[in-house]
């Protein structure tokens, strides 16, 4: 209301009254102009801020995605370098870079699952696995960690605590570890514990996990930050959460899609409480698979879906490989293993080049990168079994940096298996093994992995 408007009201009995000789349209026009200005530059100002929050994660994803190829392969050629003959200094001097390449690839990794989370492309898959051997096995690490900062550590696993359910065992174990890391960080004297319980509503599991700790504890700012997405980090405090500050943020999305939340009580001084909810479902009438599925192998996805048990190194290889990758140093790390396990091999830099190849040789099997820039690995594959005998029928084998929610599309197009990069010496013997022949005498040295 106008200061005109106002001024021309008159007072009667201790209450405003308008005549109607005193109202102006022009006044109530003014109002609502001057109201949908400013909603008009509020719209625009949140409609930059989403821009620019695109803009970034977009940002991320790309320098993420071009770093992690090579980042994979540092990572396996300092195991090569490991493996080999080194004297002390040299022998010190490679640890330190291993792990400094392994720090490189968590950030890389955690921007990957941010990125993803963010523009809501994240699937997770559910399967079913014993809830009770998972905590033992992360009161493990715990105890290893909190031990070697002289801490004393201990699980609790509730009697309402169920022991077979189903959920994403893998990313549970994620969330467990940024809350059991951050509250390690935190503690200097005393103790870290975990706790697990549950509680059944209308056969649906809702778990809820805590972490606690005798640390400095987070002031009601710090807690407020606790869970967002930071590189920098306000306090020294909350510095001590972990080496990218995005792990408590990855992990809050991480409940979210498993339909629960994280989040902290705490007080300067006092300590923190970090806790962590999820719903589960109920385990089915089967038992559990003693062998969880380590690779895909081989035609339908019947088959696909078994547990494949792993092979272990007996007896080199015989065969004659193919071995199509558009990056130089992987396919001189692919030779070097090709190389430990007696195969022969043959390198192309493209998916043409490789259609080429097979038109014109036979080989045994063919390793088959997914991402090339010109033909990639799945179109590739495509073209591949479209050929005449026997070019159609070799095992084609995929070279991955892709997560599992890929090996649909794999099979689909033809693969038979994958192996995922950075490529370790005994994974990729594993998976080559089923579909070459052995030869009964020296073993390969799988030197790394």
């Amino acid at each position: 209301m106008s200061a005109r408007l106002v001024a021309n009201l008159k007072t009667k009995g201790g209450q405003l009254v308008m005549r109607a000789e005193d109202f102006k349209p022009d006044d109530l026009f003014t109002q609502i102009q001057n109201l949908v200005e400013r909603l008009a530059v509020e719209r625009r100002a949140r409609e930059a801020a989403a821009a620019a929050d695109k803009a970034k994660s977009e940002l991320l994803a790309t320098v993420g995605h071009e770093l992690k190829a090579p980042a994979d392969t540092l990572i396996a050629m300092i195991e090569l370098l490991s493996a080999s003959p080194l004297d002390p200094a040299q022998r010190r001097y490679t640890d330190m870079l291993a792990q400094s390449a392994l720090s490189l690839r968590d950030v890389l990794d955690d921007i990957f699952d941010l990125t993803r989370l963010e523009a809501g492309r994240f699937a997770l898959d559910r399967s079913e696995f014993d809830l009770h051997a998972m905590m033992q096995d992360v009161g493990s690490v715990l105890q290893a960690r909190a031990n070697d900062k002289g801490l004393t550590s201990g699980i609790d696993i509730g009697a309402s605590c169920p022991q077979i359910v189903v959920a994403n065992e893998a990313r549970i174990r994620q969330v467990l570890m940024s809350l059991i890391d951050t509250a390690l960080k935190s503690t200097v004297d005393g103790s870290v514990r975990l706790h697990a319980s549950g509680i059944e509503v209308n056969g649906v599991w809702r778990l809820r996990f805590d972490v606690s700790d005798t640390g400095s504890g987070h002031s009601r700012a710090e807690r407020y930050q606790l869970f967002k997405p930071m590189l920098k980090f306000p306090s020294a405090t909350i510095a001590q959460r972990g080496p990218t500050g995005l792990e408590l943020a990855i992990g809050r999305k991480l409940a979210a899609l498993m339909g629960g939340e994280v989040g902290c009580h705490s007080a300067v001084g006092k300590g923190s409480l970090y806790w962590f909810t999820l719903a589960a479902e109920r385990a089915g009438p089967e038992p559990l698979e003693a062998e969880p599925p380590v690779l895909v192998l081989l035609e339908d996805e019947a088959v696909a879906a078994k547990p494949v048990k792993e092979t272990e190194p007996q007896g080199k290889l015989r065969g004659h490989v193919l071995v199509v990758e558009d990056n130089a140093i992987n396919r001189m790390l692919i030779a070097s293993y090709l190389d430990e396990f007696g195969l022969s091999h043959e390198m192309v830099g493209s998916g043409a080049s490789a259609l080429l190849s097979l038109a014109s040789k036979r080989y045994d099997l063919v390793l088959m990168d997914v991402a090339m820039p010109d033909l990639d690995g799945v179109e590739a594959t495509k073209r591949i079994r479209a050929l005449h005998a026997p070019a159609a029928d070799v095992p084609i084998v995929a070279l991955v940096s892709a997560k599992k929610g890929d090996r649909g599309a794999y099979l689909s197009a033809g693969m038979n298996a994958y192996v995922s990069k950075p490529i370790r010496g005994r994974e990729l013997y594993r998976v080559l093994a089923p579909f070459l022949a052995k030869d009964a005498g020296e073993e390969p040295a799988l030197r790394a992995g």
